[in-house]
């Protein structure tokens, strides 16, 4: 089962960068350079995701690295309404 996911995101993953490819000489270095890491990035989490389906995903990070900041601004409010 996990082979056929990862063999699943390698094809999806093949698949744009041979759509793609065709527009690439227009393209700038750092446009490139973005496509690349954005691509890799979204594989690797692919991947991860394939390994590990309970893994959180990025909004669960966004929770954790938010809620600190979405507490202090509850508490500002509930002070200043009264």
């Amino acid at each position: 089962m996990i082979w056929g996911g990862l063999l699943g995101v390698a094809a999806v993953l093949a698949l744009m960068i041979l759509h793609d490819w065709r527009a690439m000489p227009s393209y700038t270095k750092r446009e490139k350079t973005a496509y690349g890491v954005l691509t890799g990035l979204g594989a690797i989490l692919a991947i991860l995701l394939v390994l590990d389906p309970q893994m959180p995903g990025p909004t669960e990070w966004m929770d954790v690295i938010y809620k600190p900041l979405v507490n202090l601004l509850e508490k500002l409010a509930l002070q200043r309404s009264g």
